[in-house]
């Protein structure tokens, strides 16, 4: 009987380390999925992580860019997580040939464990997600990101940091993670 008990402690701890993400370790074993959501709900999304840093990523499968620069924003959340960053994206392929399976195919193999949203109607929701995430949100790759008051203070179309690389955009991060 006492065995038995060992036994089942020992696996509920297994499967807690095991599955699911953790304080430690967000990206453990975490499923990845997808979202379809309409403005008010990515909105809502967003403000949900108060007391957080959020970068909102928004791509595309058919934007080159995003697709290169999207490496980068995995590993960024890989190595902030577990000091307050969210990376929250946002695939904005029905601006143009939107593929769900091949959208959530690449998120799984990017490893994005953070939320993935996919924009159900970005031309009807286009003044809401302006008003949200500036109006440059269809010049893709964009990235916006957010204080830990939910003020955003950088995006990726602001003059001066067009051509911002992952590095610059990392140390912004790491800048307001140390507030």
């Amino acid at each position: 009987m006492r065995t038995a008990s060992a036994f089942a402690a020992v696996a509920v701890l297994v499967g807690l380390l095991g599955y699911g993400a953790t304080a430690q370790n967000p990206a453990a074993k975490a499923e990845v999925t997808q979202k379809e959501v309409r403005a008010d709900e990515l909105v809502a999304a967003v403000k949900a992580h108060k007391d957080k840093v959020v970068v909102v990523d928004f791509w595309a499968t058919w934007c080159g860019p995003c697709v290169k620069k999207f490496p980068h924003l995995v590993e960024m959340h890989k190595k902030h997580a577990a000091k307050g960053l969210v990376c929250v994206s946002v695939d904005m392929g029905r601006l143009g040939n939107f593929d769900g399976a091949k959208s959530l195919e690449f998120l799984k193999k990017q490893a994005a464990t953070f939320p993935n949203f996919a924009a159900a109607d970005p031309d009807k929701d286009g003044d809401a997600l302006e008003k949200a995430f500036g109006e440059d949100f269809r010049l893709l790759p964009y990235m916006v990101i957010y204080d830990r008051g939910g003020r955003p203070v950088w995006n990726s179309a602001a003059k001066e940091n067009l051509d911002a690389t992952p590095a610059q955009v990392e140390a912004k991060v790491v800048e307001l993670l140390a507030k």
